[in-house]
């Protein structure tokens, strides 16, 4: 039987590897064979001290990797000084 895996809480700030896993949508098998490939993509390797993977580094290994920005918010955009054509004083 295996042991709960505490990482797998949201109050960690660490991840195991069957968190990472997870995280990425893959089974631990391929996870296992498949880290040192995604280290040298800029995966974040253990921590030395803790022996586990920090989660809001796998997030920015994640958010650096994606290709479509957030679309920018409505208020980022400056109000138009012309109002436009006044189509009812035509």
């Amino acid at each position: 039987m295996t042991s709960h895996d505490r990482t797998m809480e949201e109050v960690s700030a660490f991840g195991s590897e069957r968190w990472c896993a997870a995280k990425l949508g893959q089974s631990l098998d391929w996870f296992k064979k498949t880290r040192p490939v995604l280290e040298h993509e800029g995966f974040p390797a253990k921590d030395k001290l803790i022996g586990l993977t920090l989660k809001a580094d796998v997030d920015a290994f994640l958010a650096k990797r994606r290709r479509v920005a957030d679309p920018a918010p409505a208020a980022a955009y400056p109000e138009p000084r012309s109002k436009g054509a006044r189509l009812d004083a035509l």
